[in-house]
């Protein structure tokens, strides 16, 4: 789903996988969780960095199915109706 939904929607997913056991034990998890929990957190720190802001006419307005393109990167983002 995360491949079609960024191909196809402007929707970016991620899956955050911390190791290789799909069902870890319970009494495994906080140790688990205080591993990861500082990538975490700086990940969701690093999701605001980028290009942000409206696209709008001369006059304000919201500019809908805007294509917008970054050089150097191949997948043009289209702004929201």
């Amino acid at each position: 789903m995360a491949d079609f939904n960024y191909l196809h929607t402007n929707c970016f997913e991620v899956t955050v996988e911390v190791g290789c056991e799909k069902f870890p034990l319970e009494e495994e998890l906080f140790t688990i969780w205080h591993e990861n929990k500082g990538a975490l957190l700086n990940y969701m720190e690093m999701v605001h960095r980028g290009i942000k802001g409206i696209v709008s006419d001369k006059f304000g307005n919201p500019i809908k199915n805007a294509r917008i393109s970054v050089r150097g990167i191949q997948h043009d983002v289209t702004t929201g109706n």
